[in-house]
């Protein structure tokens, strides 16, 4: 791939130099150095380390060796995904169906939430990218009336974008306990699948997304079992059947299995940054390239962001995947945040694990359609992808730590403002996909509006 690419750059800068001169020969140039930048970065395998397959090549996408993929469960997968006719295992009757998965993943927001903290039950409204959900009267996660505490969590929502290629989900990484897997081998059961707990889903010996959707159905009061939608409906019959033809009948490990595989799938392959890789030179901006070749050369980014998504490998290792650089927690001033962080959720992987050396690192995030909302960090701690380049350039931690626990490469970088403003203009432009819609169904089998069915909602999302 990299000497049919360099023929590529070559021939173009020979073309260009009769018809435009000097200029086109420097963007020849500097798409040659990034070639050369990123083959330094990627252990060998040159520009195929950093490319995402496209979202139907399924034996290329990373997947469970007990899940594997099929366009039958993909497409179960999406609808399960959107589907608010199965929120009816919540704590207030009244706002039965109106919450999905997609309710704090969306594509509108990047597959993040929209708002700091995500709120499954207890919210109201949407907006545009889901900046207009907020608590409805009365609820609060301090509230000793069970039914007017939310479902919300003491972290930002993740994104699912590209999450097929980590091997454990959740910022501490707690889902996930993969055949053969390294991230999570050796934990204790009782830490790893702690009874009476949503870890405990991880006895059945599944990667992360499928642990997380599992265990997830009951984190946030869906319910898929027995008396729902999925065992009343011909459709989601006709779907189970196709995705699931052997079927132990385990509906809810099912019903989590295609979950996941519709979220491997949900990958950012049309970026510009992609479509560069694969062989458009014309893809990227001259300002792009130069942020990029920073981004995977002098600025260190890749040291901890690598892979298809920019978060970590395949098969990457716990210490390649948990990293302490100081990002504070929510703020408990926050109009938008209800309820407290307590010490083990402040304390990252560190609160999961009990391990020492585990404490205040959190998963690196993927990289990609950040600017679709303006929430960064575990924390919601920044607000714009500026002013996180501009806090790992100065490499000052947000929040007070023992010493000796951040990572040893977080200093200061001592890039200039210009530089900093080339890696943001990478991260916010090369790397965003423009059409994360192909992955949202137009319908689904319940004939409910999606991500949210609230009356509010449906006025937002016109449905």
């Amino acid at each position: 791939m990299i000497s049919i690419r360099n023929t590529i750059f070559v021939g173009l800068a020979v073309v260009l130099a009769g018809c435009s001169g000097d200029d086109d020969d420097d963007r020849s140039r500097e798409s040659q150095e990034l070639v050369d930048t990123i083959e330094a970065s990627a252990s060998g395998e040159g520009l195929d380390a950093y490319a995402l397959p496209a979202s139907d090549d399924l034996e290329n996408i990373p997947q469970d060796p007990n899940n594997p993929l099929t366009a039958e469960k993909v497409v179960l997968g999406q609808m399960l995904y959107h589907e608010t006719a199965l929120a009816t295992n919540g704590n207030n009757d009244g706002l039965a169906g109106t919450w999905s998965c997609a309710s704090c993943h969306h594509a509108a927001a990047g597959f993040k939430a929209g708002i700091p903290q995500g709120i499954g039950e207890g919210g109201v409204g949407f907006g545009v990218n889901g900046e207009g959900r907020i608590l409805g009267e009365g609820f609060d996660a301090a509230s000793d009336d069970m039914t007017l505490v939310p479902d919300v969590q003491p972290v930002t929502s993740p994104s699912i974008l590209n999450t097929a290629f980590q091997e454990v989900m959740l910022w501490n990484g707690q889902f996930g306990n993969v055949q053969g897997g390294v991230v999570n081998a050796g934990l204790a059961t009782s830490v790893l699948a702690t009874p009476d707990t949503p870890k405990a889903e991880n006895n059945r010996g599944l990667a992360g997304l499928e642990i997380q959707a599992i265990a997830g159905t009951g984190v946030h009061r869906l319910k898929t079992d027995e008396d729902t939608i999925l065992q009343n409906n011909a459709e989601y019959a006709a779907m189970f059947e196709a995705a699931f033809p052997a079927s132990a009948a385990d509906v809810l490990e099912d019903a989590g299995k295609a979950i996941a595989a519709y979220e491997r799938t949900v990958l950012s392959n049309e970026a510009a940054f992609q479509l560069w890789l694969k062989g458009d030179d014309d893809a990227m901006s001259d300002a792009e390239i130069r942020g990029a070749t920073l981004f995977f050369g002098d600025a260190g980014c890749v040291d901890c962001h690598r892979g298809p998504g920019l978060s970590s490998e395949e098969g990457a290792s716990e210490a390649e995947m948990f990293f302490a650089i100081g990002f504070a927690d929510f703020d408990p001033n926050n109009a938008e945040v209800t309820g407290t962080v307590d010490d083990a959720t402040s304390r990252g992987r560190g609160g999961f694990t009990g391990e020492e050396q585990d404490n205040y690192k959190f998963k690196v995030p993927q990289l990609y359609n950040l600017t679709d909302t303006d929430i960064f960090g575990h924390g919601a701690s920044f607000s714009s992808v500026r002013d996180v380049v501009a806090y790992k350039n100065a490499g000052v931690s947000q929040k007070v730590l023992p010493d000796g626990t951040l990572d040893s490469r977080f200093v200061p970088l001592g890039l200039t403002e210009e530089e900093v403003d080339e890696i943001t203009l990478f991260i916010e432009s090369a790397l965003y996909d423009p059409n994360l819609e192909r992955y949202v169904p137009e319908s689904v089998p319940s004939g409910n509006c999606f991500p949210v069915a609230d009356d509010i909602a449906e006025i937002d999302l016109g449905c």
